[in-house]
């Protein structure tokens, strides 16, 4: 299998190892590693597209968010194998990296997409900070996938795919959803839905939007059955 070139953005990237399936880390693993407990779940959405604490890539990335060479050695000091058995030392250099990605998206302007639909693969969503934090995965600064896509819109434009052809778009649908208010720094922006009917259930949230009455419903299900 020929290797992908690396995405490095100012030396700051993380690799993307879709080529290998891990499960990811939990969102109860990470939260006991240092996470704050609203943004586990994105934290875990990235995961499970990266690997688990003691995973090692065939390209050399670590850990449970693929820290890979070059990018690694700017968030910590000390070796591999320590790094790899220090579940804290992940999240917190995963938390600076997710800090300094933001920051590149604010200096960059691309934080007007926030609010903006993009749909890709058939799914839509409405783009908020965890969705531009996961499409930094392609990068994140001046002339990257991001930044071409804010300058179109085009999610099928050339300059907005990778070299295997996936559309950073794909990663903005993928991440929408999510409170990432901790490594933004800022006030949530997911988007809570709009019920549309009795019992209407979005998942992103976890609560039903408008639950029916039980008169309305066709089952009902006592807090004993569960």
């Amino acid at each position: 299998m020929r290797k992908r070139p690396a995405l490095f953005e100012a030396g700051i990237a993380l690799c993307l190892s879709s080529a290998l399936a891990f499960a990811g880390e939990s969102a109860a693993s990470l939260t006991s590693a240092g996470i704050p407990a609203n943004c586990a779940p994105f934290a875990a959405k990235v995961s499970a597209a990266e690997g688990n604490f003691g995973t090692t890539n065939q390209y050399g990335c670590l850990g449970a968010f693929q820290f890979c060479p070059g990018t690694f050695e700017r968030y910590y000091s000390g070796s591999a194998q320590s790094f790899l058995n220090d579940p804290q030392a992940q999240v917190a250099a995963w938390t600076r990296y997710q800090q300094n990605s933001w920051s590149q998206v604010q200096k960059n302007g691309m934080s007007s997409l926030v609010g903006q639909q993009v749909c890709s693969g058939g799914r839509c969503a409405t783009i908020d900070q965890s969705a531009i934090l996961m499409a930094c995965q392609f990068g994140c600064g001046k002339g990257g996938k991001l930044a071409n896509y804010a300058a179109s819109g085009d999610c099928n434009a050339r300059n907005v795919k990778d070299g295997n052809g996936v559309s950073v778009c794909t990663y903005l649908v993928k991440g929408a959803g999510y409170d990432a208010s901790c490594f933004t720094g800022e006030a949530s922006t997911t988007c809570t839905p709009t019920p549309s009917g009795p019992g209407d259930y979005p998942t992103s949230i976890g609560v039903a939007a408008n639950p029916p009455s039980s008169s309305e419903a066709s089952v009902i299900v006592r807090s004993t059955d569960v």
